[in-house]
């Protein structure tokens, strides 16, 4: 893409500044993946860890200590609808800092609140800025690859920095637990680490090319035909959050003590950083759904894992799978779907994707719960299973190619 090619910066969209194409380099992404660290490792992931210590410190029923979650995705569903409108008012680069501000406020008044509806309020905030954070970073990392011809790879290290986030909290926060600073402390040090995270990122974002001009009376693209990979990316939703959910319970079941559970954590954290470096090659080269058929067989391998294998090994292997398919399957249906639209509409369509996959995250544990409740944890898992092998089967069902750069998505 070159200069020409780009449109003149908004005066509202703040870091955001022109760069030659070929200056933009693996270090942008690298840093936009901080921002990503902190929305999803820091400030999501990490609270799985410091449930149990706040459920028994703040005296806590399971409904209570499960409303905070639905809090957080609440806001994040929120957030995911009204991102597009924000980037209006404030363009993509400010609405990305920002929104890594307010989470890193958020995550700081975690530690200052003991009352329950303070602190849901929190997960709530926090919810629709990471929602916020998660669509514009990808939309400037998807816009500095395509400078550089690489979006896919970008996109990929990017989204590595959610596996940089579950490999910190889970090497940091079980020390700070143990210690007299418990729950309270672990929220701040997860406020701090937001806050380098924002100093690291935004050098990044300050090197990202503007957004390529839309032009005028270019052919329209409707959002209706890109139901199949719309639906496709709800069902990963639904099946990819119900299966985490019969993991982590899995692992209790089977009577592994906290450390085996961090040392699952941790491995796929790892997991989910490798992989996303090692798979970025790979999809570049994969046409069509190619690349969400792979990913997400990945995933659905790491639960029969589970449920065909016993032992610590088969623990390890499927913390080594799921974390290796877990984020590197939600990127190539983004990437996928990005690629049936122009550069312009590319954050509408990101935004309209997460939508759905927050409705799936909201649908699958309550549907496949209700299954277990019926069947068993086994059954369960398989009707998450379920949930995966449809998503593959839709998003093969999606048809088109890259929009010309005139398109405007309806």
């Amino acid at each position: 893409m070159d200069r020409s090619n780009c449109a003149t910066l908004d005066s509202r969209s703040g870091p955001e500044r022109t760069v030659e194409s070929s200056s933009t380099s693996l270090w942008v992404p690298a840093g936009l993946a901080m921002g990503a660290a902190a929305a999803l490792g820091f400030a999501r992931f990490a609270y799985s860890l410091l449930l149990p210590a706040m459920r028994h410190g703040l005296h806590w029923s399971f409904a209570q200590a499960g409303s905070l979650g639905t809090a957080m995705a609440v806001g994040y569903l929120l957030g995911s609808l009204l991102t597009v409108q924000a980037e209006r008012w404030l363009g993509t680069a400010r609405v990305f800092v920002l929104g890594l501000l307010i989470t890193a406020a958020s995550l700081l008044a975690m530690a200052l609140f003991h009352d329950y509806g303070a602190l849901l309020l929190m997960r709530f905030i926090a919810g629709f800025v990471t929602g916020c954070v998660f669509i514009t970073g990808f939309s400037l990392a998807a816009r500095a690859g395509a400078a550089s011809g690489r979006s896919s790879l970008f996109t990929i290290i990017y989204g590595s920095g959610a596996g940089i986030g579950m490999v910190l909290s889970g090497l940091i926060l079980p020390p700070v637990l143990a210690s007299e600073w418990d729950w309270a402390g672990s929220w701040i040090v997860l406020g701090l680490l937001t806050l380098i995270s924002i100093a690291l990122a935004i050098p990044a974002v300050k090197r990202v090319p503007p957004m390529a001009v839309a032009v005028a009376g270019g052919t329209s693209v409707s959002l209706g035909r890109l139901r199949p990979i719309l639906w496709a990316y709800f069902l990963y939703g639904a099946g990819y959050y119900a299966l985490m959910t019969f993991v982590i319970a899995y692992l209790h079941a089977a009577g592994y003590d906290q450390a085996r559970i961090v040392d699952f954590w941790i491995v796929a954290g790892l997991a989910v950083s490798a992989s996303m470096i090692l798979w970025g090659p790979l999809l570049g080269r994969l046409r069509g759904s190619g690349g969400v058929v792979l990913t997400t067989g990945v995933l659905i391998a790491s639960a029969l894992v589970l449920l065909l294998m016993q032992g610590v090994a088969a623990v390890m292997l499927s913390a080594a799978l799921f974390g290796g398919s877990l984020m590197a399957s939600a990127f190539a249906h983004l990437d996928y779907a990005r690629g049936l639209v122009p550069s312009h509409a590319w954050t509408r369509i990101i935004a309209a994707m997460t939508v759905m996959f927050s409705l799936g995250q909201t649908a699958g544990p309550l549907l496949c719960g209700s299954i277990a409740d019926y069947g068993g944890m086994r059954v369960g898992m398989f009707s998450a299973i379920g949930l995966l092998v449809l998503c593959v089967a839709l998003a093969s069902l999606q048809r088109g190619s890259v929009a010309k750069p005139g398109a405007a998505l309806r």
